[in-house]
């Protein structure tokens, strides 16, 4: 796929953005922890970072198609380049304050709403559709490579350096980000027709909830997401007190579903020709069996396979669902259709995250991920044969 020019700059793009935000992550809760030493603290930055951006989500679809893709992606990353770099100068100088990381996650909040989809919708300007499937594993495979480096590199300059050399490696890994993506051939054309945010919206509504498979595949997106969420309030507490095991074990239990989520990639690449509604729902029926096996398990090594499992089916259904998008949706509206499947992702996440704060207290962990592990399961047998009666096929 490297011999395509455009793919090279996007794919080396994206993967320096990648392990740029995997660092500013790191970064931002060791900072917040340090500081404070609250695990609430901690929770609140990233509901902040998720309150704006889901509002931003809401209502940036339309705009994506109006302008070019690339130059989006170029001044968002240019954005969190300046970001990195103002958190470096703050703390070289001693006037570093809890504040200014709230300032942060509101402005990233408000940007990733915007590089993102763009960053979907741009590859099918680049690519030709048979090539989508293939292209969609490279990058996802790539990203989670970076999501594994991220904290291990921010963990090893912490503990053994200082924190803002993390933050000079952040800032240059945004800006070598956008140095590339300037190479893309964008096959773009400024549209000339300017009609009202309502019209657009309503237009990529319409043009996601035309295609059956899609709607439902994003229906099970929102369960996955929201499963995600819970498991940010609860992987900690399940791994120390739950399975009794040390901080570091921790490590690398989350290393489990980004390892497994590769290792899926790549399985997805190699086995291009393998069509159908059922791989998709199978990936996400095994991804619900997952967190039943979460729920019952005393140990914690099938805990850690678990996790690699789901990572690995995850990864088969996210891939598959993003290249049926780019096949099926037109062009001028793939920034509204891709808006709209992360804005299921923006919504449900936080959810997810609110209702295991709320409900953790009087609900065990394993319950919780019982209930979760039923529901998708649930849904993706009805969902798998409400599709086949209706003859819904993938194309």
């Amino acid at each position: 796929m490297l011999k395509f020019t455009s793919f090279r700059s996007i794919w080396l793009g994206n993967a320096t953005s990648e392990l740029g935000g995997a660092l500013f992550t790191a970064c931002i809760s060791i900072l917040v922890y340090e500081l404070t030493g609250s695990t609430t603290a901690l929770g609140s930055v990233w509901l902040i970072y998720y309150i704006p951006s889901f509002f931003m989500q809401l209502f940036i679809g339309p705009y994506i198609d109006r302008f070019s893709r690339k130059w989006m992606m170029i001044h968002c990353q240019l954005v969190r380049m300046v970001l990195a770099v103002l958190l470096l100068l703050l703390l070289s100088f001693n006037s570093f304050t809890i504040s200014f990381i709230f300032i942060i996650q509101v402005i990233v909040g408000l940007i990733m709403p915007i590089f993102s989809p763009a960053n979907q919708a741009i590859l099918p300007t680049v690519m030709e559709k048979e090539k989508l499937a293939k292209a969609n594993a490279s990058l996802d495979s790539t990203r989670q490579v970076m999501v594994i480096m991220g904290p291990i590199i921010a963990g090893f300059f912490v503990d053994y350096l200082a924190v803002e050399w993390v933050l000079l490696i952040i800032a240059v890994a945004f800006a070598l980000s956008a140095l590339l993506l300037v190479f893309v051939k964008e096959n773009y054309q400024k549209s000339s027709v300017r009609r009202p945010w309502i019209k657009e919206f309503r237009e990529g509504l319409a043009s996601y909830f035309e295609h059956k498979l899609i709607v439902w595949l994003g229906v099970f997106f929102g369960f996955v997401q929201f499963g995600v969420g819970v498991t940010i309030v609860t992987t900690i507490p399940y791994i120390t007190s739950i399975l009794e095991q040390p901080y570091s074990a921790y490590g690398i239990f989350m290393a489990g579903f980004p390892i497994g989520y590769t290792i899926g990639a790549i399985i997805n690449r190699q086995f291009l020709n393998v069509k159908g509604i059922g791989i998709l729902f199978t990936a996400l029926f095994i991804g619900g069996c997952t967190y039943l096996a979460l729920g019952f398990t005393p140990w914690y090594t099938l805990a850690v396979l678990t996790e690699v499992i789901a990572g690995m089916v995850i990864a088969i259904f996210n891939i598959y669902n993003i290249t049926l998008i780019q096949q099926a949706i037109p062009n001028h509206l793939m920034g509204k259709v891709t808006s709209v499947r992360l804005l299921i992702m923006r919504t449900m996440l936080p959810l997810g995250i609110l209702f295991a704060t709320l409900i953790s207290p009087y609900v065990s962990i394993r319950t919780l991920y019982f209930v979760i592990g039923s529901v998708i399961c649930v849904t993706a047998i009805s969902g798998y044969f409400y599709l086949k009666q209706r003859n819904v096929v993938v194309t």
